[in-house]
């Protein structure tokens, strides 16, 4: 029971660095193309994960992290 907690919160933990990168790489491409004057231009998958990562985010902060 015990292992099984702490894998199952290390893979959480996993989740959300992978968010954050997730949400940190977008910021940075959206900055890029407003310097460029270019459109910023997501497709349904990209924005479906960039909207699950910011979702994830926000949970974890209001929800708290437990190790």
């Amino acid at each position: 029971y015990k292992v099984i907690d702490i894998l199952l919160n290390k893979f959480f933990i996993l989740l959300l660095v992978l968010s954050i990168l997730n949400v940190v790489r977008h910021g940075f491409f959206l900055i890029r193309n407003l310097k460029e004057e270019e459109r910023f231009v997501l497709d349904r998958p990209t924005l479906f994960m960039l909207g699950l990562s910011i979702s994830y985010i926000i949970l974890s902060i209001i929800d708290g992290i437990k190790i």
